[in-house]
């Protein structure tokens, strides 16, 4: 990957972004599944 040198702060928001999106999916999809495993136990 080759930063672009007009834009590179633009390029770091855009790539933390991403991370921070992705670990918020997964946050998501893994409290639901203990939720779900929670509720079967119920």
């Amino acid at each position: 990957m080759t930063a672009c040198p007009r834009r590179p702060n633009r390029a770091e928001e855009l790539h933390m972004g991403d991370v921070i999106f992705v670990a918020l999916t997964i946050a998501i999809f893994v409290i639901f599944g203990f939720v779900v495993k929670a509720v079967e136990r119920l």
